[in-house]
C-alpha cells in the first residue's frame, strides 16, 4: 500500500526537541535565514509575575520560530518583547507546514516552552504567555492554529475512546465501527470550520483513511471532493484508489486515477498520482504493466520525489510483495544490542522508517506509540530505523520524545543497505511481518488505520497472544 506526504509534508516539526541541542548554535549566530516564500506573523504579550520569585529565570526573554535543517537552525521569525511585554514577530518561512515555535529566558540560554506552529501564507496568530507557565504551554490563537489543536483533540479522541471500548468488550466490531465514524466525522468536518487551513487538509485524508474498508463507497465520494490545494492530495488518491478497486475492481480503479491525476495541480501530485497506478499494477501481480508505468513515471517526473521511489519498482515486485519473505535486517540499536529480523521470528514484527522533522511521521508517532502500548514486548516487536544519519539530530529528536522499541540510526541515511532493503525512499514507511517472516504488506503515512488492522488480525489468530486493545 501506498500513501505519500506531500511536499508540504517535508517541513520540520522536531524542533522542540532539537532547539535544546542546538541551543549553542543559537546563541553563536549560527541561525542561517531561509529563502522564504510563505509569510505570517505572530504579535502578543509575555507577563511575567514578579511575586513568583526567580525571576532572573525571565529575564531578556526571547520568542524564535526555527526549522531545524540538519545541525544548522534556519531561523524563521525572531521577536524580543518591550518593556511592557507586547512583541510582534514576522514569521518568514520556505513553504506551508509545521515549525518549532520555543519561548527563550536569560537572553536565550535556557528555553521555557515551545510548541509547533503552522506557518500558512496570511496567517495572523495572537499569544498571551505569563510567567511561571505553572504547566502551561504555549498557545497561538489563529485560523490556522485552533485547526490544528482541533485536529489534535479529534485525534486523541478517537485513541481513548476506542481504547476504552475494546478493553470494555474487545469482541464488539460495533463500538469500533462507531468510533470510527465519529472520528472520521469529525475531522472531516474540520473543512468547514477551519476552510482551507493546513490541518484541515490533513484532517480530511485521515477521515478517508480511518473509513478505508469500513465505508468504501464513502471513501471514494469524498476523496473527489478534496482538490488539488490540499498538502495530501496524493495520499488521498491511493487511498481512493484501493477503495475504488475493493468495490468495482481493478480497472476501475485506474479510471479514478485518470481522474484524479487530471485534476492535479502539480507535478508533484501528478507523479503520486502515477505512483498509485504502479502501486496498483503491483497489488494485482501485473509485474511488467508496474514496470512500464514506472519508466513513465521517472520520464514525466525525473525531479520528483516518487521519481526515486519509481527506480526500485523492479526490486519491490521481486521481493517486497505480500507473502514474500522479509529481506533480513541485522543492525545495532542505540543501546549497543545486535539485533536481526531473522532472530525475531516467533513473533510479528512491525518495522518502521522515518526521518526526524517530517510533519505526518510527528502528527501520526501518538497513534504508533498508543499502538504500542497495546501490545507487549514479548508478543509484537517494533523496530525503528531513522533515515537521518547525523547522531546528533537523532539524539535531538528522541529528547523528551518517546518512541519505544528498537530503535537504529541508518548510518549513510537513505542509501544504507538498511534503507534500500525496504525501499524506504518515501517517509514514514511501515512493513508488517509475521511470526514465520513473511511480509503481510507495506504501509505509508496515509495507511496507519490498515496497519494497525493488520497488526489486529494477526494477534487474534494467535492463540497465546495478549489481549490486544488497540488504539
Amino acid at each position: 500500500m501506498i500513501s505519500s506526504p506531500s511536499a508540504h509534508s517535508r517541513a520540520a516539526l522536531s524542533g522542540r526537541c532539537v532547539l535544546g541541542a542546538f541551543v549553542l548554535v543559537v546563541l553563536c549566530g549560527a541561525c542561517q535565514p531561509p529563502s522564504s516564500s510563505v509569510r505570517s506573523h505572530l504579535t502578543g504579550r509575555v507577563a511575567v509575575d514578579s511575586s513568583a520569585g526567580a525571576l532572573d529565570a525571565y529575564r531578556d526573554v526571547r520568542l524564535l520560530v526555527v526549522r531545524p535543517d540538519g545541525r544548522r537552525l534556519d531561523t524563521l521569525g525572531h521577536a524580543r518583547p518591550g518593556p511592557d511585554g507586547r512583541f510582534q514577530m514576522s514569521i518568514s518561512a520556505p513553504e506551508q507546514g509545521l515549525y518549532a515555535l520555543s519561548l527563550w529566558g536569560r537572553g536565550g540560554r535556557a528555553q521555557l516552552a515551545s510548541t509547533e506552529y503552522v506557518v500558512a501564507p496570511g496567517d495572523t496568530a495572537t499569544l498571551r504567555v505569563s510567567l511561571p507557565l505553572r504547566g502551561e504551554g504555549l498557545r497561538p490563537v489563529s485560523p490556522e492554529n485552533r485547526a490544528l489543536q482541533a485536529y489534535r483533540n479529534a485525534m486523541t479522541m478517537h485513541r481513548r475512546l476506542l481504547t476504552r471500548r475494546l478493553r470494555t468488550a474487545p469482541s464488539n466490531a460495533t463500538m469500533q465501527v462507531q468510533n470510527i465514524r465519529l472520528t472520521s466525522s469529525v475531522l472531516w468536518g474540520l473543512r468547514d470550520r477551519y476552510p482551507g487551513t493546513y490541518a484541515a487538509g490533513f484532517a480530511a485524508v485521515e477521515s478517508l483513511s480511518l473509513l478505508e474498508g469500513w465505508n468504501d463507497s464513502l471513501v471514494v465520494a469524498r476523496a473527489q471532493r478534496i482538490g488539488p490545494a490540499s498538502p495530501r492530495y496524493a495520499d488521498a488518491a491511493h487511498i481512493a484508489r484501493r477503495a475504488e478497486a475493493r468495490l468495482d475492481g481493478h480497472r476501475a480503479a485506474l479510471a479514478l486515477l485518470d481522474t484524479l491525476e487530471a485534476r492535479a495541480a502539480t507535478a508533484q501530485q501528478r507523479a503520486g498520482v502515477q505512483a498509485a497506478r504502479i502501486q496498483a499494477f503491483l497489488d494485482s501481480a501485473q509485474v511488467e504493466a508496474a514496470l512500464s508505468a514506472s519508466q513513465r513515471l521517472r520520464a514525466r517526473f525525473p525531479r520528483t520525489p516518487w521519481a526515486e521511489w519509481a527506480r526500485r519498482t523492479e526490486y519491490e515486485a521481486a521481493r517486497l510483495r505480500p507473502g514474500m519473505t522479509a529481506p533480513n535486517l541485522t543492525l545495532r540499536t542505540l543501546r549497543g544490542d545486535t539485533l536481526s529480523l531473522h532472530g525475531l521470528r516467533g513473533r510479528p514484527v512491525v518495522l518502521e522508517y522515518y526521518r526526524p522533522g517530517l510533519d505526518l511521521y510527528a502528527l501520526q508517532r501518538p497513534l504508533r506509540n498508543a499502538l504500542y502500548d497495546a501490545t507487549r514486548a514479548d508478543s509484537v516487536a517494533f523496530v525503528s530505523v531513522s533515515t537521518e544519519p547525523d547522531t546528533l539530530v537523532n539524539r535531538a529528536f528522541l529528547h523528551n520524545r518517546r518512541l519505544p522499541g528498537h530503535r537504529a540510526i541508518a548510518a549513510d541515511g537513505p542509501q544504507d543497505p538498511l534503507v534500500r532493503r525496504y525501499n524506504a525512499t518515501r517517509l514514514p514507511r511501515w512493513i508488517l511481518i509475521d511470526d514465520t517472516g513473511a511480509i503481510v504488506d507495506c504501509y505509508w503515512a496515509g495507511d496507519f488505520p490498515a496497519l494497525r488492522q493488520g497488526l489486529t488480525q494477526l494477534l487474534h489468530a494467535q492463540p497465546t497472544a495478549a489481549p490486544l486493545s488497540l488504539p
